[in-house]
Protein backbone atom coordinates (compact mmCIF):
# COMPACT_ATOMS: atom_id res chain seq x y z
CA UNK A 1 0.00 0.00 0.00
CA UNK A 2 1.05 3.60 -0.57
CA UNK A 3 1.93 5.64 2.50
CA UNK A 4 -0.15 8.76 3.04
CA UNK A 5 0.02 11.41 5.72
CA UNK A 6 -2.33 14.15 6.88
CA UNK A 7 -0.89 17.67 7.09
CA UNK A 8 -4.31 19.06 8.16
CA UNK A 9 -4.49 21.32 5.09
CA UNK A 10 -7.22 19.50 3.16
CA UNK A 11 -9.50 22.06 1.49
CA UNK A 12 -12.62 20.29 2.74
CA UNK A 13 -11.70 19.30 6.31
CA UNK A 14 -8.26 20.67 7.16
CA UNK A 15 -8.27 22.96 10.18
CA UNK A 16 -4.93 24.48 9.07
CA UNK A 17 -6.23 25.59 5.66
CA UNK A 18 -7.12 29.29 5.97
CA UNK A 19 -9.44 29.22 2.93
CA UNK A 20 -10.88 25.73 3.47
CA UNK A 21 -14.32 24.59 4.58
CA UNK A 22 -13.07 23.02 7.86
CA UNK A 23 -15.78 20.36 7.85
CA UNK A 24 -16.38 18.35 11.02
CA UNK A 25 -17.84 14.85 10.84
CA UNK A 26 -19.89 12.69 13.17
CA UNK A 27 -21.47 9.26 12.81
CA UNK A 28 -25.26 9.06 12.97
CA UNK A 29 -27.05 5.77 12.42
CA UNK A 30 -24.11 4.34 10.49
CA UNK A 31 -23.79 7.38 8.20
CA UNK A 32 -20.95 9.87 8.26
CA UNK A 33 -22.53 13.31 8.67
CA UNK A 34 -21.49 16.94 8.48
CA UNK A 35 -23.38 20.20 8.46
CA UNK A 36 -22.46 23.18 6.34
CA UNK A 37 -23.63 26.65 5.46
CA UNK A 38 -21.95 27.58 2.17
CA UNK A 39 -20.48 31.08 2.26
CA UNK A 40 -21.30 33.25 -0.75
CA UNK A 41 -17.60 33.07 -1.74
CA UNK A 42 -18.41 29.56 -3.00
CA UNK A 43 -21.05 30.74 -5.49
CA UNK A 44 -21.09 30.01 -9.20
CA UNK A 45 -24.13 32.09 -10.06
CA UNK A 46 -25.44 34.65 -7.59
CA UNK A 47 -26.67 32.91 -4.40
CA UNK A 48 -26.05 29.44 -5.91
CA UNK A 49 -23.21 27.18 -4.76
CA UNK A 50 -20.75 26.22 -7.51
CA UNK A 51 -21.18 22.61 -8.66
CA UNK A 52 -17.47 21.90 -8.21
CA UNK A 53 -17.73 22.82 -4.52
CA UNK A 54 -20.73 20.52 -4.15
CA UNK A 55 -18.86 17.61 -5.74
CA UNK A 56 -15.89 18.36 -3.45
CA UNK A 57 -17.97 18.03 -0.28
CA UNK A 58 -19.63 14.85 -1.58
CA UNK A 59 -16.19 13.42 -2.29
CA UNK A 60 -15.02 14.35 1.20
CA UNK A 61 -17.96 12.80 3.03
CA UNK A 62 -17.47 9.59 1.04
CA UNK A 63 -13.76 9.42 1.87
CA UNK A 64 -14.54 10.16 5.54
CA UNK A 65 -17.13 7.36 5.48
CA UNK A 66 -14.43 4.97 4.33
CA UNK A 67 -12.07 6.28 7.02
CA UNK A 68 -14.75 5.69 9.63
CA UNK A 69 -14.67 2.05 8.57
CA UNK A 70 -10.88 1.89 8.88
CA UNK A 71 -9.93 2.54 5.25
CA UNK A 72 -7.70 5.34 3.96
CA UNK A 73 -8.71 6.00 0.37
CA UNK A 74 -8.36 8.31 -2.59
CA UNK A 75 -11.09 8.80 -5.14
CA UNK A 76 -10.98 6.68 -8.28
CA UNK A 77 -14.35 7.72 -9.67
CA UNK A 78 -17.04 10.17 -8.65
CA UNK A 79 -20.52 10.44 -10.16
CA UNK A 80 -22.68 13.37 -9.14
CA UNK A 81 -26.37 14.10 -9.79
CA UNK A 82 -27.54 17.64 -9.19
CA UNK A 83 -31.24 17.57 -8.30
CA UNK A 84 -31.87 21.25 -7.61
CA UNK A 85 -29.83 24.41 -6.98
CA UNK A 86 -27.96 24.65 -3.70
CA UNK A 87 -28.15 28.14 -2.24
CA UNK A 88 -25.43 30.05 -0.43
CA UNK A 89 -26.01 31.21 3.15
CA UNK A 90 -28.35 28.28 3.89
CA UNK A 91 -27.85 25.22 6.12
CA UNK A 92 -27.23 21.82 4.53
CA UNK A 93 -26.61 18.30 5.79
CA UNK A 94 -24.00 16.05 4.16
CA UNK A 95 -24.48 12.28 4.61
CA UNK A 96 -22.29 9.47 3.32
CA UNK A 97 -21.84 5.74 3.74
CA UNK A 98 -19.85 2.75 2.56
CA UNK A 99 -21.95 0.41 0.40
CA UNK A 100 -19.48 -2.33 -0.57
CA UNK A 101 -15.90 -3.28 0.11
CA UNK A 102 -13.87 -5.21 -2.44
CA UNK A 103 -10.20 -6.09 -2.34
CA UNK A 104 -8.82 -2.62 -3.23
CA UNK A 105 -12.02 -0.73 -4.04
CA UNK A 106 -14.52 0.81 -1.65
CA UNK A 107 -17.93 1.75 -3.07
CA UNK A 108 -19.64 4.69 -1.38
CA UNK A 109 -22.59 7.01 -1.76
CA UNK A 110 -23.51 10.40 -0.33
CA UNK A 111 -26.03 13.18 -0.53
CA UNK A 112 -26.54 16.80 0.33
CA UNK A 113 -29.89 17.59 1.93
CA UNK A 114 -31.38 21.01 2.59
CA UNK A 115 -32.64 22.02 6.04
CA UNK A 116 -36.07 20.53 5.24
CA UNK A 117 -34.50 17.16 4.40
CA UNK A 118 -35.03 17.49 0.64
CA UNK A 119 -32.37 15.96 -1.62
CA UNK A 120 -30.26 18.57 -3.41
CA UNK A 121 -27.29 16.57 -4.71
CA UNK A 122 -26.42 12.86 -4.66
CA UNK A 123 -23.32 10.97 -5.63
CA UNK A 124 -21.65 7.62 -5.86
CA UNK A 125 -17.96 7.04 -5.44
CA UNK A 126 -15.45 4.36 -6.17
CA UNK A 127 -12.42 4.74 -3.90
CA UNK A 128 -8.95 3.18 -4.08
CA UNK A 129 -7.75 1.70 -0.81
CA UNK A 130 -4.27 3.12 -0.10
CA UNK A 131 -3.78 2.35 3.59
CA UNK A 132 -5.63 1.67 6.81
CA UNK A 133 -6.41 4.09 9.61
CA UNK A 134 -4.56 1.75 11.97
CA UNK A 135 -1.35 2.03 9.91
CA UNK A 136 -1.55 5.84 9.94
CA UNK A 137 -1.49 5.86 13.72
CA UNK A 138 1.83 4.01 13.80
Amino acid sequence: MNKVSDDNRCFACGKENPIGLKLDFTVEGGDTVSRLNFHRNFAGWENMVHGGILSTVLDEVMVKSAAGNGYVCVTAELNVRYKKPCQTERDYILRGRVKEVHKRLIFTEAEILDDSGALVVSGQGKLFLVDTVENLKK
